[in-house]
Formats: structure tokens, sequence, C-alpha cells
């Protein structure tokens, strides 16, 4: 028998684990039937994210849920399941030279299912997008019970309304994900991190040359003293720590960092590490679920915006951004910006204080969407609207 798990101190919730689609449509329509609601688990990694349960429920475990459908490796898509692993679909990849380049944090653990419920990503969203641009089919189960299909298994193809959009960030409010289909690339033939520090009175000229670098990273990243340390990089008592990540052709990677570490040379940047390796993207992108982190916020800022408030706002804490994305990790952070996210915090924090920053101008129609699909309010009720 599966163990019971809490949510935010809400439960405990019965476990299921369907084998099967057929079993997930049963346990959908039945929990549906008792007026009950339905709780999708992947891995439990992002099992904080979002508003605490709404009302007495199931947790619904997909993680057998996890083969690979097709894989159609000279059209570069796969199809699996929701319920496999980021590692083991990243390993299935690497067999063909291919790989998903969407970061995401503990991939032994975290299900692409999950991944794509959070909307997921990392410091290579710069020069690889996020999980929106490689989703290009899904299936999942309505509140009726019954499995619908959207997309579909080519790259190019107008199949259907684009349902794969709705899905991706509605934490598991509109039905549960079974199987997508995604394009991939080809693995890069090499990989590169050029490492710097500068003062902050020099941050706000620095990002807008690596905007207008001739080069094409993948990742910009700019770290404080504390985070920096904590990943294992020397400070040198700057400002600020700025990661520069590239993965191409060995040659053009080569030139990059070269034509990079010049133009740095340009901006009176004198001490620059260059790494045969991207391995600290990685780093960096695991410290965006550390375990030991109490409260871990996210704030989403107009990358013009991110050297200013970077300079005369940013709280105290571990702190970390997406350089030329404007999106800014906060861990443990005093005072905590009221326009942030909440990624984790104590549930009664939750209740207090509104999750999800400021209220978005979707949010009326988003509330809408969520009633027509379901109405009965069975998926992840008061997860990510609190009421519904």
């Amino acid at each position: 028998m599966n163990p019971a798990i809490t949510i935010d101190s809400f439960g405990p919730l019965e476990v299921q684990r369907p084998a099967t689609v057929a079993e997930l449509c049963s346990l959908v329509h039945t929990v549906r039937g008792e007026r009950r609601g339905l709780y999708p688990v992947g891995g439990g990694t992002a099992l904080d994210y979002g508003c605490p349960p709404l009302k007495p429920g199931i947790a619904c475990d997909l993680t057998a849920l996890h083969s690979i459908i097709d894989y159609p490796a000279r059209d570069m898509t796969i199809t699996v399941q929701a319920g496999i692993t980021i590692a083991a679909l990243q390993a299935e990849l690497a067999k063909e030279g291919q790989w998903l380049p969407v970061d995401i944090p503990a991939p032994e653990r975290s299900t692409l299912g999950g991944a794509v419920a959070v909307n997921a990503c990392g410091p290579r969203r710069y020069g690889y997008g996020t999980l929106r641009d490689y989703v290009i089919g899904i299936s999942f189960v309505t509140d009726d019970g019954v499995e619908v299909k959207a997309g579909g298994r080519v790259v190019k193809n107008v199949a259907g309304y684009d349902l794969m959009k709705l899905h991706i960030g509605a934490l598991g409010t509109l039905g549960i994900v079974t199987q997508l289909t995604l394009k991939v690339k080809p693995k890069p033939e090499a990989t590169a991190a050029v490492i710097f520090g500068c003062a902050a009175t020099a941050l706000a000229a620095i990002l807008d040359a690596l905007a207008a670098t001739t080069t094409r990273p993948v990742a910009v990243e700019v770290l404080n003293p504390l985070a920096a340390q904590t990943i294992g990089l020397t400070t040198h008592a700057h400002d600020w720590t700025i990661v520069v990540g590239f993965e191409e052709k060995a040659a053009a990677v080569q030139w990059q960092v070269a034509t990079l570490v010049e133009e740095l040379r340009q901006l009176a940047i004198r001490e620059v590490l260059t790494q045969p390796d991207t391995a600290i993207l990685d780093r960096i992108t695991a410290w965006q679920q550390p375990l030991d982190s109490q409260r871990l916020a996210k704030l989403s800022l107009r990358p013009s915006e991110l050297a200013g408030w970077l300079t005369h706002n940013a709280p105290r804490g571990l702190l970390h951004a997406h350089g030329l994305n404007g999106i800014v990790w906060l861990h443990d952070p005093e005072p905590l910006p009221q326009e942030a996210i909440l990624c984790r915090c104590p549930p009664t924090m939750k209740r207090e204080r509104f999750v999800w920053g400021k209220l978005p101008a979707s949010w009326d129609f988003m509330k809408h969407l969520k009633q027509t699909l379901d109405p009965d309010n069975v998926f992840n009720p008061g997860r990510l609207f609190g009421t519904l």
C-alpha cells in the first residue's frame, strides 16, 4: 500500500499509483463522482509550489507512466509518458547524440509532467528558450475521465488547438498530462564558461555589453558573493560574479570565448577565468530548489531594469539572476520583495500573502478557463488560485 502524503501541511492524502492510462481515467471518474480533489504527484520536487490544497482527496502518483512511446531520432522528436524522469529522458536522447536543452533541478527525481506543470527552466533559457518552445504534442485526462490529444508528433503540424500552451505552467489544474511529444536538439560538440567579477557601478554597462556582444551565449548568470561562494566560485571581493556559458561546435566555442575575453578587456575587465565546460550552469540550476532554503522566491523584471534593481534594491541573502532574461532567484531574502513569486515558504505565510507576487492582468480569464474546463474543481483544487 502506498504511504499517505501531506502538501503544505494539508492531509494526509491517500496515494494512488495508476499503472496505465485506463486506470488513471477510471480514478479521475471516481474522484469526480465523490466530489473530491485529485492531486497529481511526480517526483515530489515541487510540492511546495503554489497555494495550499483546498479540499480532501487523493494524491495521484504518476511515476508508473514512464514509457517511451516513439523516438524517431532523425526527425528530432520524441514521444514519452509524463511520468518519465528528466534524467531518464536525457539518457535516452543521449544515445542518439541529442538532448532537451531545458534546465530542470533534481533531474533524477523530477518528472517531465511535473516540469511542464510548473514551467521549469534555468540558466540556459536565454539561449534555448523554455518548455513552451519544445512541447509540440500533448495528451491529458479531462474531468470526464477521458484522455484527449492535441498537437502532433511532427514539428510542422496544425492539428488541433494549441492546448499545449494551456497546460505549461498551469500547475496541473486543467487536467492530468499523460503523454508529451517534444522536439529536441543535437547535443553541443563543445561547451565552455567565461567567469569574471565586477563592481556594482559597472554592472549595467557590462550587461548592456553582453546583450550586444558578437558572440552567442546560451546563459548569462549574475551571482552575489554568497551565491558565488555557495557554488564554489572565488569572488575576489567583487560585488557581482558573472558567468557566461557557450555551447556549440568546438571551433565556434573557441572563437566565442576568445572574442568575449577581448570584449571584456575593452571594458577594463582583466581577471577572467575560462572553463572548458558549463557544469557550473548545472550547479546554478540545482540551487533553484535547495533543500535548506526556508523561503525561495522568484522575481521577474524587464532585462533593462535588472542591473538597477540588483544595485539598489537587492535584499540580503543568496541571490542569482538570469542576467539577460530579468529573472532573479532569492533564497531566504530579507526583506522579501512584495512583487516576488513565493516558490517555497511556510504554509502559514501562504495564507497571509498572495504567493504569485502580483495579480496578473489575465487572472479573471484564467479563473474562467479553470471553471470551464474543470467545473467540479477536481484537479489540484486550490493550488493555483487559492479559491478554485
